[in-house]
């Protein structure tokens, strides 16, 4: 039986999330049992295969369109190699099809900028969807004419700092920096350019909680600290307190208060160096945080 989460379909009665049996063809409810729907759609091929190769030999269909091309991977493409040898002619005809494939200056625009979010993507690793969104911001940008005569790298990083932003991928804004080779002032001004002229809907705030599992995971820390942690910022919950400042540096000062809570201080040398920030940066935001509330700690005893 292969079974599959809708999170986008809800029972009736109960309002749980309904859970879709691909063999049967129908949505059942986990909660209350109700059968929504019997008669799943398998938008699937008709054929079934054994192996890859006997999945490439019936494939009928072509490479899945994507917003991180510039011609959304529509044009023919000219292998590198014919039977393992390179081939003076297949690289010249190569070489002459990219050059009409991005014959006017707008292309070739369009393909430098794709071609950076698409290197910078896979240094950070990013998820797929979150790389289509960031080609998806910048040709919006592109259309409405505020991305002409812009920095490539500059269009590029910070159409990748909003789509994490909306994917809820945890990249701060160094990360980025980092990776494209610019100041993090140049991306936040491109990034604020792209929200007044562009991207007009809410972007949701970084959660913390990306951010404190990403800094224990990354550190190797206790896994009681991450959710000492994060139990911490969920209460607190302060707008006062995160707006205008590094996620990533209120992260690093809830893990910190929590590793001297739970009597495994670690320095703030090492979480700094993993959280990407500095050690005055944590002090900051811890004294931040220890001013405006009173962290109780309860000691259970046997």
């Amino acid at each position: 039986m292969t079974i599959q989460n809708s999170e986008s379909i809800f029972c009736n009665y109960c309002k749980t999330s309904l859970i879709g049996d691909v063999e049967r063809g129908e949505y059942v409810c986990p909660s209350c049992g109700f059968v929504e729907n019997d008669r799943i759609v398998d938008n699937g091929p008709e054929w079934k295969a054994i192996d890859s190769e006997d999945k490439m030999k019936k494939v009928r269909t072509g490479a899945p369109t994507s917003l991180t091309l510039h011609d959304m991977g529509l044009s023919t493409q000219i292998g590198e190699t014919v039977n393992g040898h390179s081939d003076k002619n297949a690289d010249r005809m190569r070489k002459w099809h990219q050059r009409l494939k991005t014959s006017s200056s707008k292309e070739r625009g369009l393909a430098n900028v794709l071609g950076r979010i698409n290197e910078y993507s896979s240094v950070l690793n990013l998820p797929k969807s979150t790389s289509e969104t960031a080609a998806l911001v910048y040709r919006r940008s592109l259309s409405s004419g505020m991305a002409k005569s812009k920095s490539i790298k500059g269009m590029a990083s910070a159409s990748i700092y909003l789509a994490c932003r909306k994917c809820g991928t945890s990249k701060s804004m160094k990360e980025i920096a980092d990776v494209s080779g610019l100041p993090k002032s140049t991306i936040a001004k491109y990034y604020r350019l792209i929200l007044k002229e562009v991207e007009k809907e809410y972007i949701p705030v970084h959660s913390l909680d990306l951010f404190i599992s990403k800094l224990v995971n990354t550190a190797g820390l206790d896994t009681k600290i991450q959710v000492h942690a994060t139990r911490m910022s969920n209460q607190i919950n302060d707008r006062k307190l995160t707006n205008g400042k590094s996620p990533a540096g209120i992260a690093a000062a809830f893990v910190y208060i929590s590793s001297v809570l739970l009597g495994e201080k670690i320095p703030q040398r090492e979480i700094a160096e993993y959280a990407g920030v500095t050690e005055v940066t944590i002090r900051n935001r811890t004294r931040e945080i220890l001013d405006r509330y009173t962290i109780k700690q309860i000691i259970k005893t046997k």
